[in-house]
């Protein structure tokens, strides 16, 4: 129950790149919180979670239960406005979250590893990491999901501005 992972704001210059992928989901994320622990439901792929993570940076706790349809849209309906949503690709060990909305515009690569200090696996090609994100409050999806639509606008122009992501 301890989550082990690294985040990274990456580019995708070769278009092709996430047909590498293994698996393509499209993602829900509603937050039922705004400080520690996060409490989030999640859809995906026809499923629901309830997930509760302790912690910041690297390592957290982390604990996922499955919740049936109703109570799944019930969740969403309490998290309000506090949701964003993003196609996640998996390739290998990455996972390359795409966010749509608001945050279009903004790519996020995470990996979980197996313990803090293990190096990074290789990055996919087409994927070009820029800047690691895993202790930046900021890029925290219980973050980006409390953000009012016009800044979350304003946080992907910085980041694409300043980071040349695009």
């Amino acid at each position: 129950m301890v989550e082990i992972e690294r985040r990274f704001l990456c580019q995708i210059p070769e278009p092709d790149a996430l047909r590498a992928a293994s698996r393509r989901s499209e993602i829900r994320q509603g937050y039922l919180s705004g400080g520690e622990p996060a409490v989030r439901i999640r859809a995906r792929d026809g499923a629901y979670l309830l997930t509760i993570k302790a912690g910041r940076g690297r390592v957290r706790r982390e604990v996922e239960v499955e919740v049936d349809a109703d109570a799944g849209e019930a969740l969403f309906e309490m998290a309000g406005d506090r949701r964003l949503e993003k196609v996640r690709y998996v390739i290998g060990r990455w996972e390359i979250d795409v966010f749509r909305g608001p945050l279009d515009g903004l790519v996020l690569a995470e990996v979980e590893l197996d313990a803090p200090d293990e190096p990074l696996p290789p990055v996919p090609a087409g994927v070009e990491l820029l800047r690691e994100v895993t202790d930046d409050a900021t890029f925290t999806n219980q973050h980006l999901a409390h953000l009012a639509p016009e800044e979350a606008r304003r946080l992907v122009r910085e980041v694409t501005e300043s980071d040349g992501a695009s």
